[in-house]
């Protein structure tokens, strides 16, 4: 879920929230993330249809798709750019690609057959440069086309 508000019609910020939580196979499959990602847009052109901004993003995630889990908290940010397609007065989609640096520090896990975790690296760290997010997002304007 995300707000966006117009600073000026060509400027704009955005704040992006994020939370899931699943497991399956008797919770021996994990995944959960919570993530908070501002961004600051600048809209091009006379119809503002495409933008280019920078972005930041946080969280925490804890994730165990085989025997060994991951859970810890990450941060970074980047440049960010997109198109907003405009389909009704209201309604839309925006097309958006962020890419830039991430920090991932986090603790590894296995589960004892009681479903403790048993922790087998404390303060491992990761650095990643690449794509952040990827995301095709329904829009919806309150106020119909005002920007």
């Amino acid at each position: 879920m995300g707000i966006e508000w117009y600073a000026t019609p060509h400027i704009s910020i955005l704040l992006n929230a994020s939370w899931t939580s699943w497991s399956w196979k008797e919770k021996d499959r994990r995944y959960a993330l919570w993530n908070l990602s501002p961004e600051v847009r600048h809209y091009l052109g006379t119809a503002r249809h495409g933008y280019l901004g920078l972005m930041y993003h946080t969280g925490e995630f804890n994730y165990k798709l085989t025997s060994t889990g991951r859970q810890g908290s990450y941060h970074g940010g980047g440049i960010t750019g997109g198109y907003l397609w405009m389909f009704r007065p209201s309604w839309g989609i925006d097309f958006h690609l962020s890419a830039g640096y991430t920090r991932a520090e986090y603790d590894t896990y296995t589960l004892a057959p009681t479903g403790i975790r048993v922790y087998k690296e404390h303060n491992a760290s990761r650095n990643y440069w690449g794509i952040n997010s990827a995301a095709i997002t329904l829009i919806w304007k309150i106020g119909g086309n005002k920007q």
